[in-house]
Order: structure tokens, then sequence, then C-alpha cells
């Protein structure tokens, strides 16, 4: 199929595709569609996001469903909810002229009584959410049993969410006589699992999964040391006036901390987690897309699905703990053939990870120099000087030129220039003269007879807006631990998390010893960290660097709480 007007699709569709501005299919639309329309045969197709899947599997659906049966034929099941709208609206755009094709999106977080009554107006193309799908077929409201397809989108991420038993459920209510087409990134054991159940001999097509070096995405990273993460991230974002980016973040606090600091900074950004409401969500999605969002902080969860064209960046503020995670991120720039840029801030120890990725998706990563503030000065008095060149006055403006240029005389060009200057960023002085400067991370090489100590990380629940301090972190520590002498890594305090390193042998015991701690009202929480890789201890070297603004971190011996000074704020109760 070398372009969509030779291929075996309706006349009607063909117009559709047309208007949308599509004429040579991509790789996976090349394989996918005929090996859906010739065959009734089930399909395993493995294509990572952004590849043009969503049309792969679309197009034949909208262009088999049988306007004069008034039942579900075609059932789609997504991740998320975003994910769901966004594949709806696409089927829609395809079914423009195919008078007669309902489309129905279902998910949770809305009415399901409207979504109920949709269905019952003659949907023949449901897209949904596992759980919400379930759910409705477990009311009778969603029947299945015409159902002549079943697209499983992105796999293996409904499958990391946890919706391994929605799926069996659903599936196991389809009929046994249907085509089953399983789209996926990557091909875990669990989504093999569902391969061999749920599907006879399928055919297989796999397109860019795991080489993700064909793309028009430079991939680039920065080592520094974790507590200059956030200092970089403005650098970066400073340097590129037209930046339009995703900033990738671990935890939900760490996204609400690095969104809050970016928009006290100057920029417009704005975060995204799943603790938000959908509405909440729904309105930050529609501002990102519109631009008045440049910059979107986001987990990984909350971004399944996120289909936003022309981004500029993918920011991994921290690296993802899976290689195929990474290729789903930078994924998302780079699109229909634009070029992009993916830029990963690590500390020393997390390279291995960007070697893990190197070796499972043949991407060369591009080791970069952090840039230095005068750069970012320099290129931004030089672009402003071009926007005051390109300046046009304005007629009701103009006619007080004279007055204006009466008040100049006697000003010399040179001191007139400079104060133009200072005054068109006079803003960016102040803002950048308050960060310190970042260097790339030093090779330690000095002795250390701690350096081989494994480190545990445990994270407090709370942070500096509740208070806290490094000295009242090491103390209270030390006040649980009574006879213990805890030796202790790096330490991060964010505005709502601490992430403290602990001897690896003490960390359970420091949590036990915090079971049920309550400070002001505020439920300490103390737990283990899950991320998967320790904070470091003294080197100095690969701590988990989380959230923005200015920390400091200590190296053991570097705090004696014996000898410190009266702290003269408010004391923590533990």
């Amino acid at each position: 199929m070398e372009n969509f007007q030779d291929s075996a699709l309706r006349d009607d569709v063909k117009r559709a595709v047309a208007e949308l501005g599509f004429v040579t299919p991509t790789p996976v639309q090349q394989a996918a569609i005929p090996a859906i329309m010739e065959s009734d045969r089930d399909l395993v197709a493995l294509a990572r996001t952004g590849t043009g899947k969503t049309a792969g599997f679309g197009l034949p659906i909208v262009n088999d469903i049988d306007v004069d049966v008034k039942a579900v034929q075609a059932l789609i099941l997504c991740p998320t909810r975003e994910l769901c709208l966004q594949i709806a609206k696409d089927l829609d755009s395809y079914a423009r002229f195919r008078k007669g094709v309902k489309i129905v999106a279902v998910y949770g977080g809305a009415p399901i009584t409207h979504q109920i009554r949709e269905i019952k107006d003659g949907a023949q193309i449901v897209v949904g959410t596992p759980g919400r799908t379930l759910d409705m077929i477990n009311r009778k409201k969603l029947k299945v049993g015409d159902l002549k397809r079943v697209v499983l989108d992105e796999a293996d991420e409904m499958l990391n969410m946890g919706f391994q038993e929605e799926l069996n459920g659903i599936l196991g209510a389809t009929p046994d006589e249907k085509q089953t087409l399983l789209f996926s990134a990557t091909m875990p054991k669990e989504a093999k699992k569902i391969s061999q159940e749920y599907m006879t001999n399928p055919a297989e097509i796999s397109v860019g999964h795991s080489d993700a070096s064909n793309s028009k995405v430079v991939h680039q990273y920065f080592k520094v040391r974790a507590s200059d993460r956030f200092a970089l991230l403005r650098l970066l974002i400073e340097l590129d006036p037209d930046i339009y980016a995703v900033i990738f973040c671990r935890t939900r606090r760490e996204v609400n901390g690095v969104a809050e600091d970016l928009r006290y900074a100057g920029h417009t950004a704005d975060a995204l987690h799943g603790d938000m409401s959908q509405a909440q969500r729904d309105d930050v999605m529609k501002r990102f897309r519109k631009g008045r969002i440049k910059l979107l902080v986001a987990t990984d969860v909350a971004a399944r699905g996120l289909d936003v064209q022309d981004l500029t960046h993918v920011i991994n503020y921290n690296l993802p703990d899976a290689p195929e995670v990474y290729v789903h991120r930078s994924g998302r720039t780079g699109r229909a053939g634009k070029e992009g840029i993916a830029l990963s801030i690590v500390t020393g120890k997390e390279v291995r990870k960007i070697r893990d990725i190197e070796r499972y998706s043949k991407i060369q990563f591009e080791l970069q120099d952090v840039p230095k503030q005068d750069e970012v000065y320099r290129l931004r008095a030089l672009r402003f000087t071009e926007s005051v060149k390109n300046a046009k006055l304005d007629d009701k403006v103009a006619a007080f030129l004279p007055e204006v240029i009466e008040a100049f005389e006697g000003i010399e060009r040179e001191e007139l220039i400079q104060k133009i200057l200072g005054y068109g960023l006079g803003s960016l002085s102040k803002q950048m003269g308050s960060q310190k400067a970042v260097s790339n991370a030093p090779e330690d090489s000095r002795p250390d007879k701690r350096r081989d100590m494994e480190y545990s990380t445990v994270v407090i629940g709370a942070g500096r807006n509740n208070g806290f301090n490094v000295p009242q972190i090491i103390g209270m520590i030390n006040r649980k631990m009574p006879g213990k002498k805890v030796a202790f890594g790096k330490i991060d305090i964010q505005n709502h998390e601490t992430y403290v390193g602990v001897d690896a042998r003490e960390a359970k015991k420091v949590v036990a010893a915090f079971e049920g701690a309550v400070d002001r009202g505020t439920e300490l929480n103390v737990r283990l960290f899950e991320g998967g890789t320790k904070v470091s201890g003294p080197k100095g070297d690969g701590g988990k660097g989380f959230g923005g603004g200015k920390k400091k971190h200590y190296r053991p011996g570097n705090f004696k709480p014996k000898g410190a000074k009266p702290f003269k704020g408010k004391k923590a109760k533990w």
C-alpha cells in the first residue's frame, strides 16, 4: 500500500483521509491496514508511540462498519481517559463522510448514565477504558454479542497500570468469532499471555518498537549533581524561547514542586498527575494543547495517551527505570517527520540507565556540557535586540513621537542602548541572579572510607512547606533511633516531601520507628522509596535530586547535631 488513494478503503473514507492531509501511510499503517482488511486473522502489532497506529486500526474499523446494524460492532480498549477521547475524536474524523457511523467514548470520571444513553442510541464503535467498559458490560448496558473486532491499544500500558483482571473479564465476555487486534510498544509476558489465551494464531508485525534510532529525535543528556537538577532545567528552558515541552518527573509531589518553581521563575507551566480531578486534568490539557501553557510537568501515568502535536522537547527530569518507558516518552516529540529533542538530566550513577536505553533501543545519546549563565544572558540580549529592531510603531503612539524624542535629548546613543537593554532584561537579571551556577558533575576521586557503604532512600511526607530543614531531619531521626549511629547520605528537601539517604542496614528500622508519627496535624507517612534506585552516599554523585528550589545536600560528617547553633525557626515536634 504505497498511498491511501490506492488502498482498499471506501471512497468516502479516502475522502476524509485526503482532507486530513494524509497521503503516504506510515510503516505501521502500511503493514496493519491490509492485514486487518484482507483477512479475519488476529493481529499483534508492535509499534512505539507516535507511529500512527490509531489510523492503522481506526481506518479499517470505520471502513467496515455496517451502518444498517445499530449494534456495537467494534470495541477499542485503551489505558486512559485522555487517550480514549483522542481515539474517539480521530475515528470521528475518519468517519466524517460515512453517514450513519456512531462512535461513543466510555470512561470513568464522567456520568455513566449519559454514556449508557449514547450507546443505547445506536453506537457501532465503542472506545473505552477497561474499568468503565467492564462495569457497563456487567450492568448489561454494553452488549458485546455482535462484536466483530476488539482492539487492545497500548496493551503493555494497560497491564502496567493493573488492568489485567478487567481485560480478562471483558475479553471473556466477547464472542469467540471475532478479530482481535493487539497494539503495543513492548510485549511483556502478561501481554503475551493475553495473546495466547484470547487470540487465535495471530499474525505479527513489528515497526520500530525497539529501534527508535531512525526517528528525527535528537537524544542528549547532561550529567550534574543531584542538587543542580532544577537549576539546569531553568537554564535549558531559558536558552530556547520557543520551547514547547513535556517535563517528566517521578512522583506527583515532585511534579507539583517543579511546576510551582517554574511558574515562580516566570514560565507558563502547569502540573499533570493522577491525583488531580478529571476536570482539572481536562483544563490543563486544553490549555496545553492551545499553547497557553508551554511547559507541562507530568508523571508517566498521567501522560499515558498524551497526544500533542508540535512538541519541541521532551525533558526527563528523572530517567525512568525501564528503557521502554524512555522510548514512550521521547516518542512524543519528533512526530510526523518533524525534528524533536529529548533531554535527560542525570547524575553519575544514573549514566548506567543511559547505557541500558542505548542497548535496548539502538539510540545514541550525546553528552552535553552544562550551559553557562552568561550564554543565557547573551542569547536573550541578542533576541531582545532583534525584537526591538523589528518592532513597528503604532500610529496612535507615533503622534507623540516628537515629545518622546525630546525626552531622550541629551542621552548618548550607547547610554540609551544600555538603558533599553536594562529595561527589557531587568527581570531576567533578577531571576537568574538568585540562582547558583551549575557545572558538569565532577569525577570524584577523593578517598572516603564510607564510599562502599550502601544507602537506601527513606521518604518523609513533609518538606519545606511544613517548615523542615536538614538539621531538624537529622536530629529527628537520631532521636527516634536512640543508641544507633545512623549514617546519612544525600538529604533532599522538597516542598512536600523529603528524601533521606540512610545506611541500607538501618532503613527498615528507621521506617518502623516512625510508624504513625504525626507532626502539627500532618501524617509523616515515612516509607522506603520504591523508585528502584538508591540515593547515593558520601560521593555526592548520583543521589536522587527531586524538585526544584534551593536545596542543600549533606555528606555524612558535615553536620554535627550536638555542636550546631540553635535553630531560630519553628521546631518540629516528633
